[in-house]
């Protein structure tokens, strides 16, 4: 996907990469086989090869950094199948906005939970975020992120690659939050996590405060443990249908 990828050229557009496409220049390594390119000058050709050759000394040396710095933010998501170390991020909050409640990550293999009153601490979210390259949310650029960073402040790792997967979908024509579009897609949620809202979820948060019942807790853990690991799927069906439409 990345070394198919050409938009991080300067003056060349998402047009300018299809039409490169179509004309036969599949990858960087067509690119640099080529002698003559139309509508590039030669100059620029040769300049555009040695960022060619930076992106393939960054890409063979897993400098992920570099790359994101080269790609507009928006198409960052093109970086998701070179990373081993995604984190998969959602967090719960209470009535007011920016109060955490719980705050979950899934990294593929393990669900990580931090609770208000328990866990929820800035060395140790910050311990877990600093092991992790790329991290995957819905709406974390309004919501997740922001509200993290002004709750703990310093705790996600310098040059973090973020992708938004509602700003990806909404790309594909999927709009809505992120229930609405997992029911388009078919992921489900099982038992009483199905239908749950995060107003619902709000409200179970509300009333532990008034009972203590853990077993309150315990349903919104499962249901932010839900909102993580169902972003992981969609983040891979996403990712590879903008790629095919893209590459039509």
């Amino acid at each position: 996907m990345l070394e198919q990828s050409f938009i991080f050229l300067d003056r060349i557009s998402a047009d300018g990469e299809r039409k490169l496409w179509m004309n036969g220049v599949e990858n960087w390594k067509s690119f640099k086989k080529k002698e003559k390119i139309y509508g590039i000058g030669e100059k620029r050709k040769k300049y555009y090869e040695q960022k060619l050759i930076e992106c393939e000394t960054a890409l063979r040396e897993n400098d992920l950094a570099t790359l994101a710095q080269l790609l507009p933010k928006r198409e960052h998501w093109r970086l998701f199948p070179l990373a081993d170390k995604i984190l998969y991020v959602d967090i719960e909050t209470a009535e007011r906005y920016g109060d955490i409640t719980v705050l979950g990550a899934w990294d593929g293999t393990t669900y990580y939970s931090f609770v208000k009153g328990c866990n929820l601490e800035k060395e140790m979210v910050k311990t877990l975020f600093t092991k992790h390259t790329i991290f995957v949310t819905f709406n974390g650029s309004s919501f997740d992120l922001p509200i993290i960073e002004k709750y703990f402040g310093g705790v996600l790792p310098e040059n973090y690659i973020h992708i938004d997967l509602r700003h990806v979908c909404a790309r594909l024509g999927l709009h809505g939050g992120l229930k609405t579009i997992e029911r388009v897609l078919g992921i489900n949620r099982d038992g009483e996590l199905d239908g749950m809202t995060g107003e619902e979820a709000a409200l179970l948060w509300y009333e532990y405060q008034l009972t203590g019942d853990d077993e309150l807790v315990e349903l919104l853990l499962e249901y932010n443990e839900a909102d993580c690991k169902n972003l992981e799927p969609l983040a891979k069906w996403a990712i590879d249908e903008l790629w095919r439409q893209l590459r039509r």
